[in-house]
């Protein structure tokens, strides 16, 4: 019994690491190394400059949807943190399954309700005349 803990810790702790490292590699990605995306904004600023209200809903549009997904991120790596946790537990008899299965069903639960918030949308009109 005690090379099973071993070896769900082992696997739990490898996995856990690269989805952190994953999430790492992620954050240091530079989303356009070549400088098109900056030539590409600054020839449409010098041929006409844009509605301000379009450069502010993009930008924020853009971090909303950054924000989101990190938080989404983090969210899904401490539920597998408390579900590791909480199986390694139940694999040591330190708790029963009555005390463990309603902590995983929890977990589960918000994890599966929070979802992306869909009611916020932005639509850009352009100004007439």
């Amino acid at each position: 019994m005690f090379s099973v803990i071993i070896v769900v810790s082992a696997i739990s702790l490898l996995i856990l690491l690269s989805l952190a490292y994953f999430g790492f590699l992620l954050h240091r990605i530079r989303r356009f190394p070549n400088g098109l995306l900056e030539e590409i904004l600054h020839v449409w600023m010098r041929n006409r400059p844009p509605d301000p209200s379009l450069i502010s809903n993009a930008l924020d549009e853009y971090l909303s949807r950054r924000n989101e997904f990190w938080t989404l991120y983090g969210q899904f790596i401490l539920s597998a943190f408390v579900i590791v946790c909480v199986t390694i537990l139940l694999l040591t008899r330190v708790i029963s399954a009555e005390a463990g299965l309603p902590i995983l069903s929890g977990v589960g639960g918000f994890a599966i309700g929070k979802g992306i918030s869909a009611g916020r949308s932005t639509t850009y009109r352009r100004p007439e005349g």
